[in-house]
């Protein structure tokens, strides 16, 4: 299988760690539809706040103007994709990101010959990686869930679930990371939410990630 664990390690050490995730409503016609590069699509909570330009717009808004955009939008570069959640106080309770990746070498069947050691290999390497950034940054690993592969919607993942301590003062986060290995059209798809929003943010956040097309 084409030397997997070295990718796995070569990945590790090229991608910086994002700290992310998401939030609310449950019924089929609260989600709206997000469509990005290279044919990924996500659903969100249609009163999830997009981030563009360090600004809080309307997840409608964001599509619309994507729209708008689309005949002049390169999709070869770089995108980050953001969208938060806020509770009644104004705080973050939910966060999510999208980043590419293009120039990752490892594909679709790289992915899928994964086998247990690969897996392991990547989740030592990303522990420790989040350990240092967590030094850096002032936050500390309270729990690590481990990695595993899953097929999302036809495309082999790697799901890294892990529960961190806060950032500013916002309460634990449980974050997890969803990797797509694709050659330049691979992505991470972080989510994460507040440890007391669990029974309402939980299943959003579950939704969320059974929505990603690739």
């Amino acid at each position: 299988m084409k030397n997997v664990g070295n990718w796995f390690g070569r990945y590790l050490l090229s991608v910086a760690v994002c700290i992310t995730l998401l939030p609310l409503g449950l019924a089929a016609n609260n989600f709206i539809p997000i469509k990005l590069p290279h044919n990924v699509q996500i659903e969100l909570p249609r009163n999830w706040k997009a981030l563009s330009n360090n600004q809080r717009i309307t997840l409608d808004s964001w599509v619309q103007s994507r729209n708008e955009r689309a005949g002049i939008f390169d999709a070869s570069s770089d995108l980050n994709f953001g969208g938060n959640y806020y509770d009644e106080a104004g705080k973050t309770a939910a966060i999510m990101n999208v980043r590419y990746y293009p120039d990752l070498g490892l594909s679709q069947d790289d992915a899928r010959a994964a086998g247990e050691s690969d897996i392991r290999e990547l989740d030592s390497a990303l522990r420790e990686s989040m350990a240092e950034a967590g030094q850096i940054n002032g936050f500390s690993i309270l729990a690590w869930n481990g990695t595993s592969k899953q097929v999302i919607n036809g495309a082999t993942a790697f799901v890294t679930e892990y529960k961190r301590s806060p950032l500013k003062n916002n309460g634990n986060f449980k974050v997890r990371l969803v990797r797509v290995f694709n050659g330049g059209k691979s992505l991470t798809l972080t989510i994460s939410y507040r440890e007391d929003q669990d029974f309402l943010l939980r299943p959003i956040c579950d939704h969320i990630i059974s929505s990603l097309r690739t």
